[in-house]
């Protein structure tokens, strides 16, 4: 079904009123607009926080998620948390914080992107094409050829 989970979610309880749990795991948007559909029928709602995870032991702060006005770490508290609980608002805001870093980011990776200067844009053609779901012929990996 094409459109927005809530729609999803409507068509599900009105077919199925015997609906205990919903598992949400996506975009936080996504998971947000999952916990709301589901809070009116008090339906278990479960989301999967998968931010960037640094360390893996919490210390670094780069999961940390407030759920039920505490603050938790994903790495070692979840990643699965009570969606009814999780403050996706701050969530958000938190994950937007480099955003503008991210973009300069890119585009230094871009201007200085090997692919495009080493093997020439018909090979980048390739690589969106491949992106696009188009299967690639892939060179016989035994030829001499520069890195392989």
């Amino acid at each position: 079904m094409k459109g927005m989970i809530t729609d999803g979610i409507k068509v599900a309880l009105a077919g199925h009123a015997n609906v205990e749990e919903v598992i949400a795991i996506g975009p936080p948007v996504m998971m947000k607009a999952t916990a709301e559909a589901t809070r009116a029928a008090k339906i278990k709602t479960m989301v999967s926080v998968n931010p960037i995870m640094v360390d893996g032991t919490g210390m670094c702060g780069g999961c940390r998620v407030k759920v039920g006005g505490k603050v938790k770490f994903a790495c070692v508290d979840g990643p699965d948390f009570d969606g009814h609980q999780v403050d996706f608002d701050d969530l958000m805001t938190r994950l937007r914080r480099f955003t503008e870093v991210e973009h300069e980011a890119e585009k230094r990776w871009s201007e200085n992107c090997r692919l495009t200067k080493e093997i020439g844009p018909s090979a980048l053609h390739a690589v969106k094409r491949a992106a696009q779901g188009e299967l690639l012929e892939l060179p016989d990996p035994f030829e001499d050829s520069r890195g392989g």
